[in-house]
């Protein structure tokens, strides 16, 4: 009887003994991939999984590398997919690539570990031949040079006099803002900042009739008859001079976050494809005027839109046959279907800014975002192929009875004047108070055509459309 007393005292000590002994920690590890190849700068995520004892919060997960210039290896959550049912749970590491070579990533859980081996390879583009082109202001936007810069591998033939390339192999295609002074591609260090100057524009695409079209910054891979893009969102590089010999080297990271190196050496000729000043006489032969009210919620002036057109202009054509001068009119409050007599002046740009937009004025031409598209506002010259964004001028008005005489002298940002007059009556029409809403709805009053200088245009001649918004005039139904 004792016997078997002391036998049913044993087991729970035995058992408590046992339960008490068993110790928080991992038993088993396993993972997702024991090998990762990755290009310079690119990131991948091992998934580990945990089986462990005991209580789960007490098993301790840490990762180390074997070499931490090579690749960074960070936990992103310690723990996730808890399963206290199965005893496991699941750890994550992003690894990242920081230069070429192997490195070991090591997963710790208590008293196990895991290995990982990583594989970095680095991508350099050894470049040296040169087709750089000056478009000068060709931005709306900026008021910087855009230089065009492309540097090709030595596979390619390039006929700087024609501006023409055939072969294979890959080239970086830059678009660098420079100081609108700027002729030649000056020594420094080149980056991707927003604004400024002495930076490249990163590289994106824009929709044309279904296709799908680089601009800014990019790198070209031409292979059996196959041409591939890969944007270039960010990065550096540095020019240095010796003599003629232009010696660049950077880093530039690709929309796949790859880190591509590049050097080139060897002369830049830049050609100059700036815009000239030039005096244009346009013969309009007919008008309309549009009333807007107080289009800039300013209580200080109302506005009127001017349209002169040549003959063959239809506002409400898809094309654009001939000329048109746009002018934004500021009157007293009290004028709403005519402009009065007097003699009106472009604001300057403070003055615009500002919001100074008072009677007997003309806005500038200037770009407003609408629902992410750039929009003409103020005062424009276009034709078929080129326009023109007013920064300063005069209109005289003489108004006798609604039948108008004009003399108008307009310049253009680069010096270019647009200057005649205009004899006649104008097909009149309110567009208060709506007229904002009018205007912007009506962007697509005038073809693609209208709004490119023809230097803007020759970009395309060798390596395809360079990105430059089409600035479409507002016009009204």
């Amino acid at each position: 009887m004792n016997a078997i007393l002391k036998s049913i005292v044993f087991i729970p000590v035995f058992l408590f003994l046992f339960l008490s002994c068993k110790t928080d920690d991992a038993t088993k590890l396993s993972i997702n991939k024991q090998d990762i190849n990755l290009k310079v700068g690119q990131s991948d995520t091992i998934r580990v999984t945990v089986s462990y004892t005991g209580e789960q919060i007490k098993v301790p997960v840490t990762v180390t590398a074997s070499d931490n210039s090579i690749v960074t290896a960070t936990i992103l959550t310690s723990k996730n997919d808890i399963h206290p049912d199965l005893l496991s749970f699941n750890v994550s590491v992003v690894v990242k690539a920081l230069s070429s070579g192997s490195a070991r990533i090591v997963i710790h859980a208590g008293s196990k570990e895991i290995t990982c081996t990583t594989t970095f390879t680095q991508t350099f583009l050894k470049l040296n031949q040169s087709l750089v082109s000056n478009y000068g202001l060709a931005i709306e936007t900026s008021d910087n040079n855009v230089f065009i810069m492309n540097f090709l591998s030595e596979t390619f033939k390039l006929n700087q006099t024609a501006e023409s390339v055939t072969g294979y192999g890959q080239f970086i295609h830059f678009e660098t803002l420079l100081p609108a002074s700027t002729t030649s591609l000056p020594a420094g260090t080149y980056k991707n900042n927003a604004g400024g100057v002495n930076i490249f524009l990163p590289g994106d695409y824009y929709e044309e009739n279904g296709n799908y079209i680089p601009y800014g910054t990019y790198i070209v891979t031409i292979e059996n008859n196959q041409v591939d893009y890969t944007l270039v969102k960010s990065g550096q590089y540095t020019v240095s001079i010796n003599g003629s010999t232009y010696n660049i080297e950077g880093d530039l990271t690709t929309e796949t976050t790859e880190i591509i190196h590049f050097t080139y050496s060897g002369p830049i000729s830049v050609i100059d494809k700036t815009e000239k000043p030039e005096v244009v006489n346009p013969q309009f032969t007919k008008g309309e005027l549009f009333f807007a009210g107080d289009y800039y919620n300013m209580s200080l002036s109302n506005t009127f839109i001017l349209y002169l057109e040549t003959a063959n202009v239809d506002l409400n054509s898809s094309t654009l046959d001939g000329e048109v001068l746009v002018v934004q009119f500021d009157t007293y409050d009290f004028y709403t279907n005519s402009i009065p007599s007097g003699i009106y002046k472009v604001l300057t740009k403070s003055q615009f800014e500002d919001f100074v937009v008072k009677p007997f004025t003309i806005v500038p031409g200037n770009l407003f975002l609408f629902k992410d598209n750039l929009i003409a506002n103020g005062s424009w010259y276009y034709n078929a192929t080129s326009r023109k964004r007013f920064i300063s001028g005069t209109v005289d008005v003489t108004n006798d009875s609604k039948n108008y005489s004009l003399k108008y002298s307009f310049y253009d940002r680069i010096g270019s004047l647009v200057t005649g007059t205009y004899n006649g009556t104008f097909n009149f029409k309110s567009m208060a108070p709506s007229a904002r809403e009018m205007a912007k709805s009506t962007v697509d009053k005038v073809s693609n055509s209208a709004g490119f200088s023809s230097s803007a245009r020759q970009r395309t001649t060798v390596f395809g459309p360079i990105h430059e918004k089409m600035i479409r005039f507002t016009g009204a139904n």
